[in-house]
């Protein structure tokens, strides 16, 4: 088989006119549509990498604020249990405080009313004491015990101070009532005037007495002019040593 050197050029000349029509209207569409394709996708796969990117950034934003949060609400946790600690000793003191004021309002009432039982005990024994006295001493008076006591308050009056002798005559300056003698027996005229005698000299002038009568004396006299009183009966004797018992209680 012979070479045809006029075929093969021709053969030569096809593939390259091939080649260049293949170039011309195909590689080149081709390859514009495969760059077109290949920015599509770069730029799809660019669009991808921004939003992965923003997603991360956005995870990043999203746990630094949920730990931010969970800082936050471990801070609110903590206030609200301090506060609530701090509420609970507050209502315990308080409490505590109450009880405290209650305890001690108890114990001044209870000891108001230990008192004051005391105290109504207490008057009931002296007011007993008194009747007792008093019935003992109502058994036991008589005029001669009288006649006694009547004695004694005569001697008694030359012995009176002179502070009391003072009052006296300052109670008797300008009064026109008579000097009250009241026992609690008749007296006799010689009673009377014994008496009389007494006061006259006490006062170193002549005065007025009056004589009357009361069985709450129990026994003895008592001597009033004007705002001047002496006492010289067991009745008063015995009020005033209750009375005494009571104040010194």
């Amino acid at each position: 088989m012979q070479l045809d050197w006029s075929t093969v050029v021709l053969e030569v000349l096809n593939f390259l006119v091939l080649v260049w029509l293949l170039q011309r209207f195909f590689y080149k569409p081709i390859v514009g549509v495969v760059a077109a394709r290949q920015a599509a996708i770069e730029q799809t796969a660019k669009r991808a990498r921004e939003a992965e990117d923003k997603a991360r950034a956005l995870q990043t934003q999203y746990e630094a604020r949920l730990q931010s949060w969970e800082g936050e609400r471990a801070k609110a946790r903590s206030a609200l249990q301090a506060e609530l600690q701090a509420e609970r000793e507050r209502a315990l003191a308080a409490l505590a405080q109450s009880l405290d004021e209650e305890r001690e309002r108890s114990r001044v009432l209870e000891q108001r009313r230990q008192a004051e039982q005391a105290a109504r005990s207490e008057e009931q024994a002296l007011a007993h004491a008194g009747a007792f006295v008093a019935r003992l001493l109502g058994a036991l008076v008589s005029p001669e015990l009288e006649a006694k006591l009547l004695q004694l308050a005569i001697d008694e009056l030359p012995r009176l101070t002179e502070e009391r002798r003072a009052q006296l005559c300052e109670a008797l300056k300008g009064a026109h009532e008579p000097i009250t003698v009241t026992s609690a027996y008749p007296l006799t005229p010689a009673q009377q005037d014994g008496l009389s005698k007494a006061v006259e000299q006490l006062l170193g002038e002549t005065c007025q007495c009056v004589f009357r009568e009361d069985r709450g004396l129990l026994a003895g006299i008592r001597i009033n002019a004007g705002s001047w009183v002496l006492n010289a009966n067991l009745g008063e004797e015995m009020n005033l040593f209750v009375q005494s018992a009571r104040d010194g209680h």
